[in-house]
């Protein structure tokens, strides 16, 4: 377990008693102020919620341009827009070994409603953001709404979805991985498709990651975003490095070399999310996969599946880099093997303990970062499997479709991206039988604005693949996803343009499930 020492627990201050000083002293607009990278909140619970901010002066100084000193940072919380009726309020301090960032864990809430807050440092006050917490547990609740989002490369697109999901009615958003892209391809594909340029190389230390998170969070629309609605966010490959595996890199680095980035990288991600304490990393590890529940309506489970995952399976010989590609099934023996593992024997055993026992939801929701459904991608010859993709983790996918076949009601959602394109699919009951009875719906939420996945190829393979329903990987966008009681529904929404920043936005296919009954149908 870790510890904490007094100036940790002021770093993520609950609610210390406000400071007369700076409660007294005037204040300037956010404009050119310490707080360019914006507000967010996150993780809602039926009582409160994690506001977060990072202060910097200098967005692309690999300390923000803050220095050493720690700096006092008020908070308040009110029920009004106008910031009025304050209920809650306090101050906390952005330490810089945690890059300035402030993670306050604000309690005592009303559940199920919205607030508003904002954050005042050195005579500053940031923008005022909306947040909502979860409804109270087994509160029925009629419905809610959401958006996932997931792949959102820098270079290749401007942000008009999260633009146009600001002004959205949600409740809140799923990012399922993917925040930033730790490297640009250099090939001539890529060069084409760029649209704009990051002026900072491949990360690979602490103050890298955290210059590449800085730019990204420079973004007015993924601000706009962020502070109109709580975030519920994982990691996925990017956020370190391309296909990593586990304590592997795709270059086969010493794995200590390996883990002193990743421990980088998770640390300048959890500085630059709305996560809790509990999810901040020791070094290279931190516990992220979680749950958060929705009233009696959804039962929301958020898995981690690269930091304990199995190496890849069958990788090519050194010194090629050991990174995804297809490969038949028939010469990838490895990636049938039971003993290998996606989530690592703690979160797998801790996941079959959350299907198995009584719903705590009427929905049962999986958020994780990968194509869940089978896909046997086209060759030249027959067909292959992705060795990154749960296609490489055979034996370990059974199992947890046997746990969602297993529940007594068809009540399965699961969420996914990776994969650059929107999916409508449903789970079969067998990893190699694609016409066994469906367990499962699943959607794949598309691409914020990373490179497209290969569209020809899936759509290729669709006669492979009865249960894949839909693919499209020629738009990016993201997935607006409402539940009700009795069905659920899952909306592609494509921006017209990627290449501008204020595109318009269309609905490019709609499906549903209904509850008990597992599957998607068009509509």
């Amino acid at each position: 377990m870790t510890s904490y020492t007094r100036r940790d627990t002021l770093a993520g201050a609950i609610g210390i008693g406000l400071s007369a000083s700076l409660a007294a002293s005037p204040v300037r607009s956010s404009s050119g102020s310490i707080f360019k990278l914006g507000i967010a909140s996150g993780d809602p619970w039926p009582d409160g919620v994690v506001l977060w901010t990072r202060l910097v002066r200098d967005a692309v100084a690999a300390d923000g341009g803050m220095g050493e000193a720690p700096v006092e940072v008020v908070w308040e919380v009110a029920r009004d827009e106008r910031l009025q009726d304050v209920v809650r309020t306090g101050v906390t301090l952005a330490m810089p070994e945690f890059a300035h960032s402030v993670h306050v864990e604000v309690s005592g809430l009303e559940p199920g409603r919205s607030y508003w807050y904002r954050f005042r440092a050195e005579n500053t006050e940031s923008p005022i953001g909306r947040t909502r917490t979860a409804p109270a547990p087994g509160q029925q609740v009629s419905r809610l709404r959401f958006a996932a989002a997931a792949c959102q490369h820098w270079m290749y697109g401007n942000w008009a979805a999260y633009h146009r999901m600001a002004d959205e009615d949600l409740d809140f958003v799923l990012h399922l991985g993917d925040y930033i892209y730790e490297a640009p391809s250099s090939s001539q594909a890529a060069v084409r498709q760029k649209v704009r340029d990051v002026p900072i190389d491949v990360p690979k230390t602490l103050a890298d990651y955290r210059r590449m998170h800085s730019w990204y969070k420079t973004d007015p629309a993924i601000q706009s975003a962020h502070s109109a609605f709580p975030w519920i966010a994982i990691w996925d490959d990017h956020d370190v490095e391309n296909d990593y595996a586990g304590n592997q890199a795709p270059g086969r680095p010493p794995a200590a070399a390996f883990l002193r980035q990743r421990a980088a990288a998770y640390q300048a991600y959890w500085e630059h999310m709305p996560l809790r304490i509990a999810q901040r990393p020791l070094g290279p590890d931190a516990l992220l996969y979680r749950r958060l529940a929705f009233g009696d309506l959804i039962d929301l489970i958020m898995l981690d599946e690269r930091q304990y995952r199995s190496p890849l399976a069958c990788p090519p010989p050194a010194p090629q880099l050991d990174r995804s590609r297809l490969v038949s099934a028939s010469e990838c023996a490895d990636a049938f093997d039971p003993k290998r593992t996606m989530l690592g024997l703690d979160q797998e055993s801790w996941l079959a303990r959350c299907l198995t026992e009584p719903a705590r939801g009427r929905w049962l929701l999986l958020g994780q970062q990968l194509m869940f459904s089978p896909f046997a991608r086209k060759l030249e010859i027959g067909t292959g499997l992705d060795t990154d993709g749960w296609g490489g983790y055979a034996a370990a996918h059974q199992r947890m479709v046997d746990l969602i076949a297993a529940r007594p009601s068809r009540d399965t959602v699961v969420l996914g991206g990776d994969i650059h394109g929107f999916v409508a699919s449903n789970v079969p009951a067998g990893h190699q039988d694609m016409d066994s009875d469906v367990v499962a719906a699943h959607i794949v939420c598309g691409a914020i604005s990373s490179r497209l996945g290969d569209h020809s190829n899936y759509v290729a393979s669709l006669p492979n693949n009865p249960h894949i329903q839909f693919v499209d990987a020629q738009r990016h966008g993201y997935t607006r996803c409402t539940f009700t009681r009795d069905r659920a529904s899952f909306e592609f929404r494509a921006v017209d343009d990627i290449r501008n920043p204020v595109s318009g936005l269309s609905t490019l296919a709609t499906f549903e499930t209904e509850w008990g009954v597992a599957g998607l149908r068009r509509v």
